[in-house]
């Protein structure tokens, strides 16, 4: 097993006297996973550095990247600190493809996420349509562990029977419209 640890001043921009290297911080951050289906942009290092590094200097960033039509919910880009951590650890990045269909929104309705935010893993959206249409499907959706939503987005179709206020006006204004004959 080999370990490649790069030396604190191996990324910064050249010219680079030695002085300047033995000045930082010798802390480093270990190489943190993915998120699952993601994979880590190492900027500026070779694929063989990438095969056989385990530690980082501080300020380098790695940015996720996910795999197919995911996207990342949550920090995209962390830092190597000076502390020896990386940024934002205690929120969770994640490849999810329910946040490609962000609200899933509905013609001639409404739907809301719980929890707000961005769709992940055990987002409940809730469906409801506008006065006059009648749903037609689930009023429900889960996001899955897969990143699928467990149920097909519903449909709001015009309920004939409506007699409320708004439909009855407008009908009856679309009925006198005198500008067709």
């Amino acid at each position: 097993c080999r370990i490649l640890i790069l030396p604190p001043c191996a990324f910064r921009p050249l010219p680079q006297t030695q002085e300047q290297c033995r000045g930082l911080s010798t802390k480093r951050c270990a190489i943190i996973r993915p998120p699952r289906d993601g994979g880590i942009r190492y900027r500026g290092l070779t694929q063989e550095q990438i095969r056989s590094v385990q530690i980082l200097p501080v300020d380098y960033e790695i940015e996720y990247i996910c795999r197919g039509n995911r996207v990342i919910v949550g920090p995209k880009v962390r830092k190597c600190l000076p502390n020896g951590t990386w940024t934002d650890m205690s929120q969770h990045s994640r490849c999810c493809s329910c946040a490609r269909e962000c609200g899933r929104p509905v013609e001639n309705g409404r739907v809301a996420a719980k929890p707000p935010g961005p769709p992940v893993e055990g987002t409940t959206l809730h469906y409801s349509c506008h006065a006059g249409f009648m749903l037609e499907g689930r009023n429900m959706t889960h996001c899955t562990k897969l990143g699928k939503w467990d149920a097909p987005k519903p449909t709001c179709l015009y309920d004939r029977n409506y007699t409320g206020k708004f439909f009855s006006s407008f009908l009856h204004m679309s009925t006198n419209f005198q500008g067709f004959s």
